[in-house]
């Protein structure tokens, strides 16, 4: 009965969206108050009715109703409560109910703090979002009913992914979409901005607070992702440029550039056009990255789902919202005034720049993420696009943003005065000469410490920077103490949200230079009373406690003492875990922190001679980098506290009355400028059609590969130019001293499977602990180390265990260009006679093993 108010609830809710969608809008048109005043019940009524949907999931789940066949696919009466309750949002079904609950949200806050917004706008902008509640509700109930009864009902479930039994899945998916969702609102803005034709100062002051909203949810969303990663999975890093990673990340970049553009808009009236453009982009960014984990078209350890009907669905939406919002762009964007002019040094020409750099890096994200497959489209090849592109591209890209960072806020307004702003940048200088020259003088002269100082200095040439500015502001040092504490109490919280919020970006930057240059590693196999040093630090492994029943797992725990100069440091237990339901093993970390370094453990597999294998980093600054980020999203919760933020913008005063004759020759005047002017037009008009064809382009090239999808051709199993032809002729030499290389002859005789893996591949850690069953199955299973480092490979190899009987390496990639390598994991089942059969592009799982690999070896055996 619950599961079914909880549809009855969705299906009311849709026909709720389609009157907030409607009525308010035609209202608006016609200037009809009461149809306009429908926005705000409306929003309301869908609220409560997806409230109770959500309320509906989340019982259906606590309860363990295994009649209803979400909860028997994501969860199981072992599972502990809370897992039960997140595990709602750890499905596709689930999520998309998430998402759909924060958007009414969003909504509904509109219609509750918006009441001093004029009508004709609030009005429009709610129908907007009740048009994408809509298509988000139409969705869920045609492609991802979370209500389907199964019947007979199973006496238990499935259960949910182990990696997802976390306390992280409670905070990360929610704040992420929190995000994603709230810039749904500065895109509603905007679409009813241009359908009322103004966009001003006033319209660019009431969106600045929902994009600071959803700016700081995403950035404490991405941050906890990657705190996420970071202790689970096990592999010392927290950022692993995997896709889905990137389609957070580019709307994130996208929506930093959108709130510095709307300072423009309502500080100066300019850059209106592009504030408009940026809030479409970057909410069509947010749509992509649903697309991009639902449809399938890409391959990724967080993908919900790869069912092409609902790709379908979903890039039919984002065609629907992108495309219709950038023809009204198209069309409405010439007609805006440019506003107030400025050079290019003043502080509207450093958020410009900070506008092209971001958007620029958010563009190069968008092209190594989807580079490979517009390769393939092409019929230029296979490629593989990973952690060196983005490092390499991004770095020098993002440092001279750093360094303005620090200089824009010491700019004036129209014309900014250069030389000045530098001057008062004197102790910032000073302190990036001193943080250069003291990591030279402790690291030592070598290629680490090179990038390490250069890391160092931008951060401090940026944190002392935004020190310098706020000093400047309250005229510390220059004023009597009592005199700059009184402007220091006076000075606009927004203000103090900026300097806050830079100085965590610089806190963020030194710990991802000290995280890269200084990390230390240690793996071993290790007994009961050996001890290692790692960093200084002394670790006494103890021994092995096996069998430790935890609420849905078995597990053997390790213990570790830390010392360090002969006193107690801590305790260090990782574990390693076997879960009941489902039968996965998940190795889980031990991490002791000073909060300037980790000390981060890993248990690995049992030796032969009653040892184990240990994997221990040293990551130096690594909790700086969510100190830093914790720090920018409070920067930001300070700025929305600003009253500025609080209140509407005052209506401009209607200038004095201008006498008969002198409109005429204004008039006069107008035409004759207006006959230039509008050749000058259009010449720009194209400018603005220039986005919509390539939205169009990229559309066109999503519907083909859903196609392509639906036909069979999804990224795991991608054709192989190679397949039923021979393997293409290497000879690679061995991962491990002592141990025989691989080459093209060894195929002959026997079945082959060959996997390219590599360390830096999050998703080959979802498909290693299932590759033993291949050699239990009787296939040769061969592992090629692809662009990868030797010693991050074995560390990898020592913690996870491994399940390789021989390994080689392909260090440059170009055995993996031969066979055609799409991107890593990815394999190769290859016939007696040398022949590849089968490709899969992608974790491997125990249905692909079971399903395909296994009955194909056994018909190729024979």
């Amino acid at each position: 009965m619950i599961a079914e108010i909880g549809l009855f609830a969705l299906i009311l809710a849709l026909f709720v969206a389609a009157v907030q969608a409607t009525v308010p809008l035609i209202g608006a048109a016609r200037g009809d108050t009461a149809w306009m005043n429908v926005d705000r019940p409306a929003a309301f009524a869908q609220f409560c009715l997806v409230s109770i949907a959500f309320g509906a999931l989340i019982w259906v789940h606590v309860t363990s109703d295994f009649s209803v066949l979400n909860v028997v696919q994501n969860s199981n009466t072992d599972k502990p409560l809370l897992y039960k309750i997140t595990g709602v949002w750890g499905n596709h079904e689930g999520s998309m109910l998430l998402w759909t609950f924060i958007l009414v949200l969003y909504g509904m806050a509109v219609s509750v703090f918006g009441r001093d917004l004029p009508p004709g706008l609030r009005a429009r902008a709610l129908a907007v979002q009740g048009m994408i509640g809509f298509g988000f509700l139409l969705f869920i109930l045609m492609t991802s009913n979370p209500f389907v009864r199964i019947d007979p009902a199973p006496l238990n479930g499935n259960g949910l992914n182990p990696l997802l039994q976390d306390p992280g899945l409670a905070f990360h998916p929610p704040f992420l979409y929190l995000g994603y969702v709230g810039f749904s609102m500065a895109f509603s803005f905007a679409i009813a901005a241009l359908i009322e034709g103004r966009v001003d100062a006033a319209w660019a002051r009431w969106v600045r607070p929902w994009t600071l909203v959803a700016w700081c949810a995403l950035t404490l969303g991405i941050a906890m992702g990657s705190w996420w990663s970071y202790y689970t999975l096990g592999w010392g890093g927290y950022w692993a440029w995997d896709p889905v990673e990137n389609a957070s990340l580019m709307p994130w970049l996208a929506g930093t550039a959108l709130l510095h553009s709307s300072i423009v808009a309502e500080k100066r009236d300019t850059m209106k056009s592009w504030t408009i453009f940026l809030a479409i982009i970057t909410f069509s960014l947010s749509l992509l990255g649903t697309f991009l984990v639902r449809s399938g078209i890409l391959t990724s350890v967080h993908s919900f789902a790869n069912d092409p009907q609902r790709g379908i669905f979903i890039l039919t939406l984002l065609a629907a919202v992108t495309g219709s919002s950038l023809i009204l762009y198209a069309f409405r964007a010439p007609a805006l005034k440019g506003g107030g002019l400025f050079t290019p040094i003043s502080r509207e020409g450093g958020l410009l720049f900070n506008n092209v750099v971001l958007s620029t890096a958010a563009g190069t994200v968008l092209l190594g993420t989807l580079y490979p497959l517009f390769v393939d489209a092409l019929g230029l090849g296979k490629v593989s696009v990973g952690p060196p592109y983005f490092n390499i591209v991004m770095v020098p890209l993002m440092a001279p943003l750093f360094v303005l960072m620090a200089v824009g806020p010491l700019l004036s307004w129209k014309r900014g005065d250069l030389p000045d702003a530098l001057a008062r940048l004197k102790f910032a200088f000073a302190a990036t000469i001193v943080a250069v020259g003291t990591t030279w003088l402790i690291a030592g002269v070598s290629s680490r410490s090179l990038w390490a100082s250069a890391g160092f200095g931008l951060a401090a040439w940026l944190f002392f920077g935004s020190l310098s500015e706020w000093a400047g502001r309250i005229g510390l040092f220059r004023r009597s103490f009592a005199d700059a504490f009184h402007r220091a109490r006076h000075l606009p919280r927004s203000a103090y949200g900026m300097t806050i919020s830079h100085m965590g970006l610089a806190i963020v930057l030194i710990g991802i230079a000290g995280s890269l240059a200084w990390r230390t590693e240690f793996l071993q196999i290790m007994h009961p009373g050996d001890s290692a040093t790692v960093a200084g630090y002394q670790l006494k492994f103890t021994g092995v406690e096996n069998n430790i029943t935890g609420p849905n797992y078995v597990a053997s725990r390790a213990t570790f003492i830390v010392t360090r100069d002969g006193r107690y440091v801590a305790e260090l237990q990782p574990e390693r875990r076997l879960y009941a339901n489902p039968q996965q093993p998940l190795s889980t970390v031990a991490i002791h922190t000073n909060f300037v370094s980790d000390l981060y453990a890993v248990l690995g597999d049992p030796s032969s001679d009653g040892g184990f294998v240990v994997h221990i980093y040293h990551n130096p600054l690594v909790p700086w980098i969510f100190f830093g980020a914790v720090m920018m999203v409070l920067g930001g919760l300070v700025s929305l506290t600003d009253r500025h933020h609080r209140i509407g913008a005052p209506l401009r005063r209607l200038g004095a009355k201008i006498p008969m004759p002198a409109l005429k020759v204004a008039a006069a005047s107008a035409v004759a400028d207006g006959a230039a002017a509008h050749e000058r037009k259009g010449m720009r008009g194209w400018m603005y059609v220039v986005p919509l064809l390539g939205f169009a382009v990229l559309a066109g090239f999503f519907i083909w590969r859903l196609h392509l999808v639906e036909e069979g051709d999804t990224p795991n199993l991608i054709p192989s130019v190679m397949i039923n032809k021979a393997a293409p002729k290497f000879d690679l030499p061995p991962l491990l001293a002592g141990e025989r290389g691989f080459k093209t002859a060894d195929l002959r005789g026997k079945v082959t499977l060959v996997n390219f893996f590599a360390s830096w591949c999050v998703p080959c850690r979802e498909e290693h602990p299932f590759l033993s069953e291949i050699t239990k199955a009787g296939i040769t299973l061969v592992g090629i180390n692809y662009k990868d480092r030797p010693q991050d490979a074995k560390a990898w190899l020592a913690e996870l265990g491994d399940p390789y009987p021989t390994i080689a390496v392909d260090a440059h990639g170009r055995t993996g260009i031969d066979f055609g390598v799409y991107g890593v994991p990815e394999s190769y089942l290859i016939d007696k006679n040398g022949v590849i059969r089968f490709k899969q592009t992608g974790p491997l799982t125990p249905e692909i093993i079971r399903k395909q690999l296994i009955p194909l070896a056994e018909k190729l055996s024979k």
